[in-house]
């Protein structure tokens, strides 16, 4: 455990195990769940670039080349480096070691700090844990050539936790405010159901 781990609730005394910590924890791995985008989006700007600069350098000077084919081709040179820094930026957050582990204790929800990117790990006693329930969000919209809506498959936790000021993994939402507070953990279409067995496996009582 990180000394930046959040513990949320307040019921926890230092020097007592935390949350997601022990060896019995089941661990559901969530780094490699944007692997493959990341990958792609990186190598689409990277080349989309560098045959916009080849070309631009190629042509450069010939009579049919124009202003508007000069600053088209610089609009499109700038953002395809703007995409590549911006999949640079966020490599850290998409390779750090992150996921939910679940113990006896609480639930874990982990996205270690690596390079420029901050530890997001945040630990969750069950004792402010009211219930886990499953959610589907859609996102997108409908119109006359059908439903282009894509469903996002999340797990919900009711907490008794304030989470003022309390920085969360990248794929987990929540709006801090009354109690209690809703805590929406998006860990994939195809990754939900290894999170909510390993909930239900420690305790089924919360999950609905």
């Amino acid at each position: 455990m990180s000394p930046r781990d959040r513990i949320v609730g307040g019921l926890h005394d230092p020097g007592d195990p935390v949350p997601g910590a022990s060896v019995e924890a089941r661990w559901v791995n969530l780094r490699w769940r944007r692997m493959p985008a990341w990958i792609a989006a990186t190598t689409v700007s990277v080349a989309a670039g560098a045959a916009i600069a080849f070309r631009m350098v190629e042509e450069a000077g010939k009579p049919y080349i124009g202003a508007s084919e000069i600053t088209g081709g610089a609009v499109f040179l700038v953002a395809s480096a703007v995409v590549a820094v911006w999949m640079v930026w966020v490599a850290p957050r998409v390779l750090t070691r992150q996921g939910v582990a679940v113990d006896g204790i609480g639930i874990a929800l982990i996205q270690e700090g690596k390079l420029w990117s901050p530890d997001r790990t945040v630990r969750i006693p069950w004792g402010v844990v009211r219930s886990v329930t499953e959610r589907d969000d859609y996102v997108g919209r409908s119109d006359h050539r059908g439903d282009r809506r894509r469903r996002v498959a999340k797990v919900s936790l009711l907490l008794d936790a304030d989470l003022r000021g309390v920085m969360v993994p990248s794929w987990v939402g929540a709006a801090p405010g009354a109690l209690p507070v809703r805590v929406a953990i998006a860990p994939g279409n195809r990754r939900r159901s290894k999170v909510v067995q390993a909930l239900r496996a420690v305790r089924p009582d919360l999950v609905m």
